[in-house]
């Protein structure tokens, strides 16, 4: 079986983490404060990953389909597997529409979107139908350069003189409610995104270190997103960061150091690149096991393929524009809430408790 080391772990899950976060300021319904929804939902999805990380250790090497036929028996674990690969489609969708309509504004704005799509899809496809571990090993050799570009990029926003701490004060200047406005939303995007590594977590050589890999991995991430709200917020101020389409590149267009470092919205588009290919990726790819398990099969190449070709299509379909892409994006709030909280939470107590009677 194809396999990916803890440090190939480590690479997907900060590249998923990060993904197309850093376009948005996280939790900008709390203004100043959304620096405080991101820690307080970091500690939270922290229950999250206890959960997604502890179902692999009773089912060592089995994959999420096994899992759900093991505890839950055929009758009632295919629903579910179906469910949870519609929900994986949905995502994909909605994270490639976006990737391509990003690229389109800022990098390629007389290409058609459709056209854009397809280049894309085309190498996702390719990388894809090539295995986990292909995936795994591309993303090992381009984080180091998304971390240097994202840190360099906040680096020089805090120099340029366009940064303002005094934008981040008072602390808790319109109370508590705000913040726990906001918490749901964080917790579930980006952390609650990470139920789709329960169709990945298989593939790790040394599952015994998943947890602290994942640990490890979400809290480099969060730290990222911390300093990227308060850039966002110390340059643009929390009226205009809540309000800005790309906030990120509006920040990287004020950076202007010596009048060498100017208009450096070329590391943007780098980030959204690597950030929403990798993120659509990851999901489509759990689509596609999910969906080829659920017909008892073992290779899903040709899922990845006929899907991979219609996936443009399906996108455009789906979402007229940019903000009606965003809009439904939060449409979903119990769907959501019930496929990355409550089903992995109900499948672990089952588990647990079948262990228990069997012993």
């Amino acid at each position: 079986m194809r396999q990916i080391s803890n440090i190939q772990l480590f690479a997907l899950i900060v590249a998923f983490e990060i993904g197309s976060t850093t376009l948005f300021a996280l939790g900008s319904g709390a203004k100043r404060d959304a620096w405080i929804v991101v820690l307080v939902s970091f500690v939270l999805s922290f229950i999250l990953l206890w959960v997604y990380t502890q179902i692999p250790r009773y089912h060592t090497m089995k994959n999420f389909a096994e899992i759900l036929n093991d505890c839950l028996g055929v009758i009632l674990a295919k629903p579910l597997i179906f469910l949870y690969s519609m929900y994986f489609l949905s995502q994909t969708t909605h994270n490639f529409y976006e990737f391509g309509a990003l690229i389109k504004m800022t990098a390629l704005p007389e290409t058609p979107l459709l056209v854009i799509l397809y280049i894309f899809i085309v190498v996702m496809v390719y990388i894809l139908h090539k295995g986990i571990e292909v995936i795994a090993r591309s993303i090992e050799i381009f984080l180091p350069y998304l971390f240097f570009f994202l840190l360099a990029a906040y680096f020089l926003n805090m120099i340029s003189g366009e940064f303002e701490i005094l934008n981040l004060l008072p602390i808790l200047g319109e109370g508590i409610q705000p913040i726990l406005a906001e918490i749901p939303i964080v917790v579930s995007f980006p952390f609650g995104e990470m139920v789709v590594f329960l169709t990945i977590w298989h593939y790790v050589k040394k599952q015994e270190f998943i947890r602290k890999t994942t640990y490890i991995a979400v809290t480099v991430s969060t730290f990222l997103l911390l300093i990227a709200n308060i850039v966002f917020i110390g340059v643009l101020g929390s009226e205009l960061t809540g309000s800005s389409e790309i906030p990120l590149l509006e920040t990287m267009l004020s950076v202007h150091v010596a009048m060498i470092f100017t208009n450096l919205d070329a590391i943007g588009v780098f980030i959204m690149f690597i950030g929403g290919f990798y993120k659509t990726a990851i999901h489509f790819y759990g689509f596609s096991l999910m969906f080829t398990w659920l017909f008892n099969k073992s290779n899903s190449k040709w899922i990845i393929i006929i899907f991979g070709l219609a996936l443009p299509i399906i996108s455009i379909l789906r979402f007229d524009n940019l903000d009606d892409q965003r809009w439904k994006g939060m449409e979903g709030g119990v769907y959501s809430i019930l496929l990355y909280a409550l089903l992995p939470l109900l499948i672990l107590l089952i588990i647990k408790v079948k262990k228990k009677h069997n012993k």
